[in-house]
């Protein structure tokens, strides 16, 4: 298992750095294809449990979220919002006989959920500066990932949320923690001149990434408790699916996006 995370990391960690700096039109394109691709898999757990709702609703709501962000519409999403909400309705009366009306809220959460957040990765990217600000999220979050599931797995003795995440530990959470607090402060260390921050500075940014990227994790896996599935795919060797790739950047992105509008 640990082969295949590793050999999935070395494809996939060049193809998200490289839509990062290419950014523009390509990143975009590549957060629509996340988006997406999360959709599929939210709606196929959803089926697996007697959904009946189908999922161009999804699709279409996280994809024009993540649309109108890029055109700079932001003014636009509330009318989006409603005209999301008015497709579900619709979607409840095609097929008012094989659903649930409240499978529509479920739905709608997925949207927000995906097309929403993963919207904060493209405002990250669009501010100026916005390609090293996307850089730090990512290997932020990368390295609390990695610091937290080596130190959980050989010293992880207390658990964090036995019955949300049984694997989870206080130990590695700590260690994702130090880690990511760590990697800021020697990125204001050694190249002041792309992160001009003081250390107390880096230190909030640090704790905060790992923090809120430790939350979307454990939001995941509350989830995947929820529809009682490992993981919500199989398109990822040794990782699982998008979502499951995906979900502690995409709580973390708002954070950092926040933490960097207030900083400029």
């Amino acid at each position: 298992m640990l082969h295949l995370r590793i050999l999935s990391a070395m494809v996939g960690i060049p193809l998200i750095l490289g839509a990062v700096y290419l950014g523009e039109a390509w990143y975009c394109l590549f957060l629509l294809l996340v988006a997406n691709l999360g959709i599929y898999e939210y709606t196929r757990m959803l089926r697996a449990r007697g959904f009946g709702l189908p999922a161009w609703p999804g699709y279409f709501g996280a994809s024009a979220i993540i649309v109108l962000l890029f055109w700079q519409q932001p003014a636009l999403l509330f009318h989006l919002i409603m005209l999301i909400l008015v497709l579900l309705f619709m979607a409840v009366l095609i097929y008012f006989e094989k659903i649930n009306f409240w499978e529509s809220a479920v739905i709608f959460w997925g949207i927000i959920y995906l097309g929403g957040l993963l919207g904060f990765m493209l405002l990250l990217r669009m501010l100026p500066q916005g390609a090293v600000y996307t850089y730090m999220l990512l290997i932020g979050v990368w390295l609390n990932d990695t610091f937290a599931y080596f130190v959980g797995i050989k010293w992880g003795r207390h658990k964090l949320a036995p019955r949300i995440s049984p694997q989870k530990s206080v130990e590695g959470a700590l260690a994702g923690i130090s880690g990511t607090v760590l990697a800021a402060l020697l990125a204001v260390w050694f190249i002041p001149w792309l992160i001009p921050l003081p250390a107390w500075k880096a230190v909030l940014l640090g704790f905060g990434t790992a923090v809120f990227a430790q939350l979307g994790d454990l939001m995941e896996s509350a989830l995947k408790r929820q529809f009682q599935v490992k993981d919500t795919g199989q398109l990822i060797p040794g990782h699982g699916g998008v979502m499951d790739r995906f979900d502690s950047l995409m709580l973390a992105a708002p954070f950092v996006y926040a933490f960097f509008v207030l900083v400029r």
